[in-house]
Protein backbone atom coordinates (compact mmCIF):
# COMPACT_ATOMS: atom_id res chain seq x y z
CA UNK A 1 0.00 0.00 0.00
CA UNK A 2 2.69 2.43 0.82
CA UNK A 3 4.93 1.89 -2.23
CA UNK A 4 2.03 2.11 -4.37
CA UNK A 5 1.24 5.95 -2.93
CA UNK A 6 5.05 6.79 -3.27
CA UNK A 7 4.61 5.93 -6.97
CA UNK A 8 1.76 7.52 -7.26
CA UNK A 9 2.85 11.04 -5.69
CA UNK A 10 6.05 10.18 -7.80
CA UNK A 11 3.52 10.46 -10.45
CA UNK A 12 1.79 13.17 -9.19
CA UNK A 13 4.99 15.21 -8.84
CA UNK A 14 6.33 14.30 -12.54
CA UNK A 15 2.53 15.55 -13.88
CA UNK A 16 2.78 18.89 -11.99
CA UNK A 17 6.71 19.31 -12.89
CA UNK A 18 5.33 18.49 -16.76
CA UNK A 19 2.36 20.77 -16.53
CA UNK A 20 4.07 23.50 -14.79
CA UNK A 21 7.02 23.55 -16.96
CA UNK A 22 4.55 24.24 -20.12
CA UNK A 23 3.06 27.02 -18.68
CA UNK A 24 6.06 28.47 -17.93
CA UNK A 25 7.23 27.99 -21.60
CA UNK A 26 3.92 29.00 -22.66
CA UNK A 27 3.96 32.30 -20.51
CA UNK A 28 7.08 33.19 -22.07
CA UNK A 29 6.46 32.89 -25.55
CA UNK A 30 3.18 34.79 -25.08
CA UNK A 31 5.48 37.39 -23.34
CA UNK A 32 7.90 37.59 -26.25
CA UNK A 33 4.89 37.65 -29.02
CA UNK A 34 3.30 40.41 -27.17
CA UNK A 35 6.66 42.66 -25.99
CA UNK A 36 8.60 41.50 -29.79
CA UNK A 37 9.00 45.68 -30.13
CA UNK A 38 10.30 46.41 -26.21
CA UNK A 39 13.78 45.91 -26.37
CA UNK A 40 14.53 46.84 -23.33
CA UNK A 41 12.14 44.51 -21.69
CA UNK A 42 12.97 41.84 -23.74
CA UNK A 43 16.94 42.05 -22.71
CA UNK A 44 15.85 42.44 -19.18
CA UNK A 45 14.22 39.01 -19.40
CA UNK A 46 16.67 37.52 -21.90
CA UNK A 47 17.95 34.52 -19.59
CA UNK A 48 14.27 33.58 -18.57
CA UNK A 49 13.11 33.31 -22.33
CA UNK A 50 16.65 31.98 -23.42
CA UNK A 51 15.46 29.20 -21.07
CA UNK A 52 11.97 28.50 -22.42
CA UNK A 53 13.49 28.41 -25.56
CA UNK A 54 16.27 25.80 -24.99
CA UNK A 55 13.32 23.38 -23.40
CA UNK A 56 11.27 23.73 -25.87
CA UNK A 57 14.15 22.94 -27.96
CA UNK A 58 14.58 19.76 -25.86
CA UNK A 59 11.17 19.05 -26.23
CA UNK A 60 11.56 18.88 -29.80
CA UNK A 61 8.06 21.44 -29.51
CA UNK A 62 8.85 22.68 -32.87
CA UNK A 63 5.89 24.84 -33.44
CA UNK A 64 7.10 26.75 -30.04
CA UNK A 65 10.73 26.78 -31.36
CA UNK A 66 9.57 28.29 -34.49
CA UNK A 67 7.31 31.20 -32.76
CA UNK A 68 10.33 31.87 -30.12
CA UNK A 69 12.09 32.80 -33.89
CA UNK A 70 10.09 34.98 -35.58
CA UNK A 71 9.31 36.58 -32.16
CA UNK A 72 12.61 36.96 -31.03
CA UNK A 73 14.50 37.44 -34.30
CA UNK A 74 14.32 41.24 -34.98
CA UNK A 75 15.69 41.94 -31.40
CA UNK A 76 18.05 39.54 -30.98
CA UNK A 77 19.76 40.60 -34.51
CA UNK A 78 19.21 44.06 -34.10
CA UNK A 79 20.62 44.20 -30.33
CA UNK A 80 23.73 41.79 -31.36
CA UNK A 81 22.82 39.00 -29.92
CA UNK A 82 24.36 37.08 -32.72
CA UNK A 83 25.47 33.93 -30.76
CA UNK A 84 22.11 33.08 -29.50
CA UNK A 85 20.71 34.44 -32.85
CA UNK A 86 22.44 32.07 -34.98
CA UNK A 87 21.61 29.01 -31.97
CA UNK A 88 17.89 29.70 -32.89
CA UNK A 89 18.23 30.25 -36.14
CA UNK A 90 19.35 26.44 -36.54
CA UNK A 91 16.99 25.29 -34.26
CA UNK A 92 14.50 26.72 -36.13
CA UNK A 93 15.81 25.61 -39.18
CA UNK A 94 15.68 21.36 -37.70
CA UNK A 95 12.00 22.38 -36.83
CA UNK A 96 10.87 23.24 -39.79
CA UNK A 97 12.68 20.51 -41.50
CA UNK A 98 10.70 17.98 -39.09
CA UNK A 99 8.00 19.91 -40.07
CA UNK A 100 8.16 19.09 -43.71
CA UNK A 101 8.00 23.23 -43.91
CA UNK A 102 10.52 23.38 -47.09
CA UNK A 103 9.80 27.39 -47.67
CA UNK A 104 10.41 28.47 -43.51
CA UNK A 105 13.71 26.13 -43.70
CA UNK A 106 14.71 28.20 -46.50
CA UNK A 107 13.79 31.36 -45.14
CA UNK A 108 15.95 29.99 -41.66
CA UNK A 109 18.82 29.77 -44.29
CA UNK A 110 18.59 32.85 -45.67
CA UNK A 111 18.27 34.84 -41.87
CA UNK A 112 21.12 32.62 -41.23
CA UNK A 113 23.59 34.48 -44.62
CA UNK A 114 22.00 38.37 -42.72
CA UNK A 115 23.54 37.41 -39.66
CA UNK A 116 27.07 36.13 -41.15
CA UNK A 117 26.36 39.16 -43.47
CA UNK A 118 26.47 41.77 -40.41
CA UNK A 119 29.38 39.83 -38.35
CA UNK A 120 31.28 40.83 -41.49
CA UNK A 121 31.41 36.65 -42.64
CA UNK A 122 31.29 37.96 -46.50
CA UNK A 123 32.13 34.80 -48.33
CA UNK A 124 29.99 32.32 -46.64
CA UNK A 125 26.87 34.61 -46.54
CA UNK A 126 27.51 34.87 -50.39
CA UNK A 127 27.00 30.94 -50.56
CA UNK A 128 24.20 30.77 -48.62
CA UNK A 129 22.57 33.57 -49.94
CA UNK A 130 23.28 31.93 -53.76
CA UNK A 131 21.72 28.47 -52.14
CA UNK A 132 18.62 30.46 -51.05
CA UNK A 133 17.67 32.11 -54.28
CA UNK A 134 17.81 28.59 -55.97
CA UNK A 135 16.25 27.25 -53.06
CA UNK A 136 12.84 29.77 -53.71
CA UNK A 137 12.95 29.42 -57.06
CA UNK A 138 12.88 25.68 -57.13
CA UNK A 139 9.62 26.37 -54.36
CA UNK A 140 7.96 28.53 -57.08
CA UNK A 141 8.80 31.57 -54.47
CA UNK A 142 10.27 34.18 -57.16
CA UNK A 143 9.81 37.49 -54.93
CA UNK A 144 11.40 35.85 -52.08
CA UNK A 145 14.24 34.71 -54.18
CA UNK A 146 14.85 38.13 -55.50
CA UNK A 147 15.38 39.22 -51.56
CA UNK A 148 18.58 36.52 -51.16
CA UNK A 149 19.84 38.07 -54.90
CA UNK A 150 19.40 41.58 -53.57
CA UNK A 151 21.12 40.27 -50.45
CA UNK A 152 24.11 38.41 -52.18
CA UNK A 153 25.30 41.56 -54.02
CA UNK A 154 25.45 43.30 -50.69
CA UNK A 155 28.04 40.83 -49.77
CA UNK A 156 29.43 40.68 -53.26
CA UNK A 157 30.16 44.61 -53.25
CA UNK A 158 31.58 44.16 -49.85
CA UNK A 159 34.53 41.44 -51.33
CA UNK A 160 35.31 44.32 -53.81
CA UNK A 161 33.36 42.19 -56.89
CA UNK A 162 31.91 45.58 -58.31
CA UNK A 163 31.17 44.64 -61.51
CA UNK A 164 28.97 41.31 -60.44
CA UNK A 165 27.76 43.25 -58.01
CA UNK A 166 26.19 45.64 -60.09
CA UNK A 167 25.05 43.21 -62.52
CA UNK A 168 22.88 41.03 -59.47
CA UNK A 169 21.39 44.87 -58.62
CA UNK A 170 20.07 45.57 -61.87
CA UNK A 171 18.99 41.89 -62.72
CA UNK A 172 17.30 42.19 -59.75
CA UNK A 173 15.70 45.71 -60.34
CA UNK A 174 14.16 44.93 -63.51
CA UNK A 175 12.48 41.56 -62.61
CA UNK A 176 10.70 42.94 -59.51
CA UNK A 177 9.70 45.40 -61.90
CA UNK A 178 8.14 42.79 -63.99
CA UNK A 179 7.25 41.14 -61.15
CA UNK A 180 4.75 44.49 -59.88
CA UNK A 181 6.76 44.82 -56.79
CA UNK A 182 7.55 48.61 -57.15
CA UNK A 183 6.95 49.25 -53.47
CA UNK A 184 10.20 46.42 -52.64
CA UNK A 185 12.63 48.01 -55.40
CA UNK A 186 13.50 50.82 -53.28
CA UNK A 187 16.07 48.38 -51.24
CA UNK A 188 17.99 47.60 -54.14
CA UNK A 189 17.85 51.00 -55.00
CA UNK A 190 19.54 51.87 -52.07
CA UNK A 191 21.94 49.03 -53.51
CA UNK A 192 22.86 50.31 -56.46
CA UNK A 193 23.12 54.24 -55.08
CA UNK A 194 26.12 52.69 -53.20
CA UNK A 195 27.57 51.10 -56.17
CA UNK A 196 27.13 54.69 -58.10
CA UNK A 197 29.22 56.43 -54.91
CA UNK A 198 31.84 53.29 -55.00
CA UNK A 199 32.11 54.40 -58.72
CA UNK A 200 32.34 58.05 -57.68
CA UNK A 201 29.15 59.24 -60.00
CA UNK A 202 27.78 61.22 -56.59
CA UNK A 203 24.96 62.85 -58.92
CA UNK A 204 23.67 58.89 -60.11
CA UNK A 205 24.14 57.67 -56.24
CA UNK A 206 21.46 60.65 -55.20
CA UNK A 207 19.15 60.15 -58.23
CA UNK A 208 18.38 56.61 -57.05
CA UNK A 209 18.37 57.04 -53.56
CA UNK A 210 15.58 59.77 -54.72
CA UNK A 211 13.61 57.12 -56.30
CA UNK A 212 14.40 55.03 -53.07
CA UNK A 213 12.82 57.61 -51.12
CA UNK A 214 9.45 57.66 -53.55
CA UNK A 215 8.69 54.26 -53.30
CA UNK A 216 9.55 53.16 -49.95
CA UNK A 217 7.06 52.20 -47.68
CA UNK A 218 6.43 54.71 -45.46
CA UNK A 219 6.35 52.21 -42.28
CA UNK A 220 10.18 51.04 -43.21
CA UNK A 221 11.56 52.66 -41.14
CA UNK A 222 14.97 51.02 -41.31
CA UNK A 223 15.18 51.55 -45.21
CA UNK A 224 14.03 54.91 -44.54
CA UNK A 225 17.11 56.07 -41.94
CA UNK A 226 19.91 54.17 -44.49
CA UNK A 227 18.13 56.59 -46.94
CA UNK A 228 19.03 59.40 -44.95
CA UNK A 229 21.98 58.11 -43.63
CA UNK A 230 23.38 57.57 -47.51
CA UNK A 231 22.19 61.48 -48.25
CA UNK A 232 24.18 62.58 -45.32
CA UNK A 233 27.51 60.92 -46.46
CA UNK A 234 27.15 62.37 -49.91
CA UNK A 235 26.69 65.58 -48.46
CA UNK A 236 29.84 65.34 -46.37
CA UNK A 237 31.54 64.11 -49.95
CA UNK A 238 30.26 66.73 -51.07
CA UNK A 239 32.26 69.19 -48.12
CA UNK A 240 28.53 70.15 -47.47
CA UNK A 241 28.55 69.67 -43.53
CA UNK A 242 25.82 71.65 -42.34
CA UNK A 243 23.55 69.71 -44.78
CA UNK A 244 25.31 66.37 -43.56
CA UNK A 245 24.76 66.59 -39.92
CA UNK A 246 21.19 67.61 -40.68
CA UNK A 247 20.44 64.34 -42.39
CA UNK A 248 22.64 61.74 -40.00
CA UNK A 249 21.21 63.35 -37.29
CA UNK A 250 17.61 62.54 -38.37
CA UNK A 251 18.81 59.06 -39.26
CA UNK A 252 20.33 58.36 -36.02
CA UNK A 253 16.93 59.91 -34.63
CA UNK A 254 15.64 56.51 -36.65
CA UNK A 255 17.93 54.20 -35.48
CA UNK A 256 17.23 54.81 -32.05
CA UNK A 257 13.71 54.92 -32.49
CA UNK A 258 13.95 51.05 -33.77
CA UNK A 259 16.78 50.40 -31.46
CA UNK A 260 19.26 49.11 -34.40
CA UNK A 261 22.61 49.15 -32.12
CA UNK A 262 24.90 48.27 -35.68
CA UNK A 263 23.11 51.45 -37.84
CA UNK A 264 23.70 53.68 -34.34
CA UNK A 265 27.54 52.98 -34.31
CA UNK A 266 27.33 53.05 -38.11
CA UNK A 267 25.72 56.72 -38.10
CA UNK A 268 27.68 57.79 -34.97
CA UNK A 269 30.89 57.12 -37.08
CA UNK A 270 30.07 59.87 -39.84
CA UNK A 271 28.80 62.35 -37.30
CA UNK A 272 32.14 61.65 -35.81
CA UNK A 273 33.53 62.79 -39.48
CA UNK A 274 31.66 65.59 -39.77
CA UNK A 275 32.76 66.97 -36.38
CA UNK A 276 36.30 66.21 -37.57
CA UNK A 277 36.09 68.27 -40.93
CA UNK A 278 34.39 71.46 -38.63
CA UNK A 279 37.94 71.31 -36.58
CA UNK A 280 35.44 69.78 -33.77
CA UNK A 281 37.95 67.39 -32.41
CA UNK A 282 37.07 66.75 -29.15
CA UNK A 283 33.36 66.05 -29.84
CA UNK A 284 34.43 64.04 -32.71
CA UNK A 285 36.67 61.87 -30.15
CA UNK A 286 33.93 61.44 -28.08
CA UNK A 287 31.25 60.31 -31.01
CA UNK A 288 34.00 57.86 -32.38
CA UNK A 289 34.65 56.34 -28.66
CA UNK A 290 30.58 56.12 -28.16
CA UNK A 291 30.56 54.33 -31.21
CA UNK A 292 33.36 52.00 -30.67
CA UNK A 293 32.44 51.00 -27.65
CA UNK A 294 28.60 49.90 -29.04
CA UNK A 295 30.62 48.09 -32.22
CA UNK A 296 33.30 46.15 -30.03
CA UNK A 297 30.03 45.16 -27.71
CA UNK A 298 28.25 43.81 -31.04
CA UNK A 299 31.30 42.13 -32.47
CA UNK A 300 30.27 44.36 -35.56
CA UNK A 301 33.76 44.04 -37.70
CA UNK A 302 32.85 45.62 -40.12
CA UNK A 303 31.72 49.00 -38.29
CA UNK A 304 34.40 48.56 -35.90
CA UNK A 305 37.14 48.64 -38.92
CA UNK A 306 35.48 52.16 -40.06
CA UNK A 307 35.62 53.41 -36.90
CA UNK A 308 39.00 52.61 -36.20
CA UNK A 309 39.69 54.46 -39.71
CA UNK A 310 37.92 57.55 -38.89
CA UNK A 311 39.68 57.33 -35.64
CA UNK A 312 42.83 57.27 -37.23
CA UNK A 313 41.84 60.03 -39.60
CA UNK A 314 41.58 62.10 -36.52
CA UNK A 315 45.13 61.61 -34.97
CA UNK A 316 46.37 62.28 -38.43
CA UNK A 317 44.91 65.74 -37.90
CA UNK A 318 46.17 65.95 -34.41
CA UNK A 319 49.37 65.35 -36.32
CA UNK A 320 49.87 62.20 -34.02
CA UNK A 321 51.07 59.77 -36.87
CA UNK A 322 52.55 56.47 -34.98
CA UNK A 323 49.20 56.19 -33.07
CA UNK A 324 47.14 56.56 -36.46
CA UNK A 325 49.66 53.63 -38.16
CA UNK A 326 48.73 51.36 -35.12
CA UNK A 327 44.84 52.49 -35.76
CA UNK A 328 45.39 51.93 -39.44
CA UNK A 329 47.02 48.36 -38.85
CA UNK A 330 44.15 47.61 -36.60
CA UNK A 331 41.33 48.17 -39.28
CA UNK A 332 43.53 46.50 -42.37
CA UNK A 333 43.82 43.48 -40.72
CA UNK A 334 39.98 43.19 -40.00
CA UNK A 335 39.41 43.63 -43.65
CA UNK A 336 41.85 41.06 -44.15
CA UNK A 337 40.16 38.88 -42.16
CA UNK A 338 36.48 39.86 -43.56
CA UNK A 339 37.87 39.75 -47.18
CA UNK A 340 36.93 43.21 -47.81
CA UNK A 341 39.38 43.89 -51.04
CA UNK A 342 37.91 46.97 -51.99
CA UNK A 343 39.34 48.63 -48.01
CA UNK A 344 42.19 46.47 -47.64
CA UNK A 345 43.08 48.41 -50.75
CA UNK A 346 42.31 52.09 -49.75
CA UNK A 347 43.95 51.68 -46.11
CA UNK A 348 46.60 50.06 -47.02
CA UNK A 349 46.93 53.21 -49.74
CA UNK A 350 46.68 55.57 -46.76
CA UNK A 351 49.55 53.93 -45.36
CA UNK A 352 51.57 54.04 -47.74
CA UNK A 353 50.97 57.85 -47.58
CA UNK A 354 51.39 58.03 -44.34
CA UNK A 355 54.63 56.09 -43.99
CA UNK A 356 56.21 58.39 -46.49
CA UNK A 357 55.42 61.41 -44.81
CA UNK A 358 56.96 59.89 -41.31
CA UNK A 359 60.30 59.21 -43.79
CA UNK A 360 59.80 55.41 -43.32
CA UNK A 361 61.20 54.27 -46.53
CA UNK A 362 61.94 50.77 -46.28
CA UNK A 363 58.70 49.92 -45.13
CA UNK A 364 56.77 51.99 -47.93
CA UNK A 365 57.34 49.84 -50.96
CA UNK A 366 56.21 46.52 -49.35
CA UNK A 367 53.32 48.18 -48.40
CA UNK A 368 52.62 49.97 -51.21
CA UNK A 369 53.14 46.82 -53.67
CA UNK A 370 50.46 44.81 -51.30
CA UNK A 371 47.95 47.70 -52.28
CA UNK A 372 48.65 47.50 -56.03
CA UNK A 373 48.10 43.84 -56.23
CA UNK A 374 45.12 44.35 -54.19
CA UNK A 375 43.96 47.20 -56.28
CA UNK A 376 44.43 45.20 -59.32
CA UNK A 377 43.42 41.86 -58.85
CA UNK A 378 39.72 43.61 -57.36
CA UNK A 379 38.85 45.91 -60.53
CA UNK A 380 39.15 48.74 -57.94
CA UNK A 381 41.10 50.86 -59.73
CA UNK A 382 38.42 53.69 -60.45
CA UNK A 383 37.27 53.92 -56.85
CA UNK A 384 40.71 54.26 -55.71
CA UNK A 385 41.43 57.02 -58.29
CA UNK A 386 38.08 58.88 -56.75
CA UNK A 387 39.43 58.42 -53.47
CA UNK A 388 42.76 59.35 -54.35
CA UNK A 389 41.24 62.95 -55.23
CA UNK A 390 39.72 63.12 -52.33
CA UNK A 391 42.95 61.88 -50.49
CA UNK A 392 44.97 65.13 -52.06
CA UNK A 393 42.02 67.60 -50.81
CA UNK A 394 42.57 65.69 -47.16
CA UNK A 395 46.45 65.92 -47.11
CA UNK A 396 46.34 69.37 -47.77
CA UNK A 397 44.05 69.98 -44.33
CA UNK A 398 46.19 68.24 -42.31
CA UNK A 399 49.47 70.13 -43.51
CA UNK A 400 48.17 73.30 -43.20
Amino acid sequence: MSVQKDSDTRLENMTFFHQALEKAIAYRLSFACRERQNYHLLEREMPNLWEAIRQSYQRQAWEQVTAFRDALQPFLDLRGYWAQSLTLNEWACEAAQALGDAVNAVRWTHERADILHQRGDYHEADQLYQACEEAYRALGEIALALKSRHKRSLVVRAQGQLAEAEHLCRTTINEARDLGLDHWVAHPLYMLALLMRDQGDLQKAEQCIAESFRLVDPNDIELIAHDYHFLGELAFLRGELAQARMHLEKSLQMSRQMGIMRRIAATQRLLGDVARAEGCFEEAEHIYNEALEIATQLGDRPVLARLLLSKAKLLMRRKQAQDATSLLRGALSIYKEIGDARSVGGISLLMLWLLLQQGHWLQAPRVGLAAFKVVLSSGLLLRVLFNLRRLRTWWSLLAS
